[in-house]
């Protein structure tokens, strides 16, 4: 089982640019990492996602000058679409790889199908009794 969630943001300055930094926080099978991701990352995943799934309803990008505001609004609907693509029937390789996450007993994220979805139940559950002659011959008994 994999979760994601985006706690917080920074913002990073360098080489007279600057951007916004979120982090994610990865979740799987006991193990927990963290990734910090540029918007314009999480925009080119989601347009490798879209050509194979349909995916949840991604944040616009908006001109913004460091608005808390706006960055904080967009932490939040991040936070969502990751979440929307984990609830989906299959989980794209792309998406896997974004995460840095790794699955046990395969070979490589070249090694799956489109997608990873739950295991198919091939028969239905079932309850089932045998006759017991003690209780048959006691119930005789009570019913008369």
């Amino acid at each position: 089982m994999i979760r994601v969630s985006i706690p917080s943001y920074q913002k990073v300055e360098g080489n007279g640019d600057s951007y916004t930094a979120y982090r994610v926080d990865v979740f799987q099978s006991g193990s927990y990492h963290t990734l910090h991701k540029r918007y314009s990352e999480f925009e080119e995943l989601h347009k490798q996602l879209k050509k194979i799934i349909v995916t949840p309803e991604f944040p616009p990008k908006k001109v913004l000058k460091f608005n808390q505001k706006i960055v904080e609004q967009r932490r939040v609907a991040l936070e969502a679409y990751l979440q929307g693509i984990l609830e989906g029937e299959t989980i794209p390789r792309s998406f896997l790889k974004f995460l840095d996450v790794h699955l046990p007993r395969s070979g490589s994220f070249d090694s799956l199908d489109v997608g990873l979805s739950e295991p198919t139940v091939t028969h239905q559950p079932m309850i089932g009794f045998t006759k017991d002659s003690f209780l048959q011959q006691n119930y005789r008994r009570l019913v008369r």
